[in-house]
């Protein structure tokens, strides 16, 4: 008898469980009719509230109001808002820009996750006798109408809670994999031809707004851009420094895989993705061509999209990052780095395994979670725990408009999360030993510089100086 009990209250407690949707601040939901379940809540864009077919006018979020059980309700293709309902029946509910306070009530006598909408302006918003809510009006609108929980069914609704299709937004930065394969990777290598492969810091994209709903697609890395697809099929499509406007659509329910996008240029004559429809397709040798790209067939035209943070590095191009986990660095470079004299040789890593520290060369960049096989031996990067500097920690800096490691200030904290290179050699300064934008490497004459340190390639301290490359003040001079 115990335990027939216990099984009853363990079923009991999940058919509660079943029964009980908590409308959580923030989340979407679809609207459906209690009685006509395939007819969906949606603004259209119209005056007033309608119901029809689920598309991407069916997505509504709920938005706290501070009130117990009361909410905004605001689509996510319009950006608008439920109006207050009519005091009088037989109304239409309207849209606007204004947000209007709603309550939703939970009314499970109409079934699991059934729900009345009232808007606060009305005097009684309990779904009892005397209620006005939304009701489902004869011809697909919704209208004001008696809702009193267990009498008038089309006046209930059913909510369902779901995750919109992704959006592409400006202000993230993506990953491209092939939706047949998604370790494949759309990448800019620097070639004339977009490319394929494998995960790499080529592997970031942005996209710019290029107006009426298009965008220029950017490569983080090389900063370069998409260029026009051809009008004809198998076609390599090219990267170059010019702006071209691109059609990206969400094709997910088409495809059958969430956050699959089809691209191809504006200037196309059919940019729907329908039969006619030329875009981005995957070359066998890894090149990204023009081929037929209608969604629901042909499957290796289409992309899978990860929408990542990105982060941004100083305008001198050159941050530090310490991983807590195996990473690939996207959209900049990652280095190791070791001290010669009083220099920073910086070596070139694919990835960054957990509790390493780097050094990030670019504008800006995004980490995903990889298995990382760099050897970091060697690297004099230290991970920062928000230590306190003693005067023998370098951090980096770009002073005088040269980026390099400087002695910390004796009782500063380095920020957790930063690296930082501890020495006890007492130098200035950590330069770096590249020849890029840092401007360090110079080529002077054959003469001894007198009153300098000039060190060699092995860090030994040498009088004067010698063929090849030497460290001058922490500076790499060639004679």
């Amino acid at each position: 008898m115990k335990k027939t009990l216990l099984l009853f209250c363990a079923a009991f407690g999940l058919a509660q469980t079943m029964l009980a949707l908590t409308i959580e601040d923030g989340q979407y939901y679809t609207i459906v009719n209690r009685n006509e379940q395939g007819l969906y809540v949606k603004d259209t864009g119209s005056d007033i509230l309608v119901v029809g077919g689920f598309d991407d006018a069916c997505y509504w979020q709920f938005i706290a109001t501070g009130n117990e059980g009361c909410y905004y309700l605001k689509n996510k293709k319009t950006g608008r808002y439920a109006q207050q309902c009519s005091t009088s029946t037989e109304v239409d509910v309207t849209m606007g820009d204004t947000p209007v306070e709603y309550r939703v009530k939970e009314c499970t006598v109409e079934g699991i996750d059934m729900f009345g909408f009232a808007s606060t302006n009305l005097s009684n918003t309990e779904f009892t006798a005397g209620c006005i809510g939304w009701n489902l009006r004869a011809s697909d609108a919704v209208q004001t109408f008696a809702a009193a929980a267990g009498t008038n069914h089309r006046s209930f609704w059913k909510l369902t809670l779901v995750t919109p299709p992704m959006e592409i937004s400006t202000s993230k930065v993506y990953i491209m994999s092939n939706r047949n394969d998604n370790n494949v990777y759309i990448k800019d290598k620097g070639g004339d031809e977009l490319a394929m492969g494998g995960l790499d810091n080529a592997c970031l994209w942005q996209f710019e707004d290029a107006g009426n709903g298009q965008f220029y697609v950017k490569n983080v890395k090389t900063g370069r851009y998409a260029q026009a697809c051809a009008a004809a099929t198998e076609v390599a499509v090219t990267m170059g420094e010019t702006p071209v406007a691109y059609v990206v659509v969400n094709c997910s329910n088409q495809e059958g895989k969430a956050d699959c996008f089809g691209l191809t240029s504006a200037d196309q004559a059919n940019t729907e993705f329908t039969d006619g429809c030329i875009g981005w397709n995957w070359r066998n040798d890894n090149i990204v061509q023009t081929f037929a790209a209608k969604a629901g067939t042909n499957h290796r035209s289409f992309w899978k999209f990860t929408e990542l943070e990105p982060q941004t590095i100083s305008s001198a191009g050159y941050a530090t990052y310490c991983a807590s986990e195996d990473v690939v660095v996207l959209g900049a470079q990652a280095y190791k780095g070791s001290v010669i004299g009083s220099y920073v040789s910086l070596g070139e890593v694919s990835d960054v395994p957990a509790g390493s520290a780097v050094v990030l060369k670019g504008n800006l960049f995004a980490t995903v979670a990889k298995t990382a096989s760099s050897d970091m031996t060697g690297n004099v990067l230290v991970p920062s725990t928000g230590i306190t500097a003693d005067g023998t920690q370098y951090v980096l800096a770009n002073k005088k408009g040269k980026p390099g490691f400087y002695k910390a200030e004796i009782g500063t904290t380095i920020a957790a999360g930063k690296a930082y290179i501890s020495s006890t050699a007492g130098v200035k300064a950590f330069y770096f030993e590249s020849d890029d934008a840092t401007g360090i490497e110079e080529t002077l004459s054959n003469s001894t510089l007198k009153g300098e340190y000039i060190y060699n390639l092995a860090g030994q301290r040498v009088s004067k100086m010698q063929k090849g490359i030497n460290i001058v003040n922490g500076k790499k001079i060639l004679k």
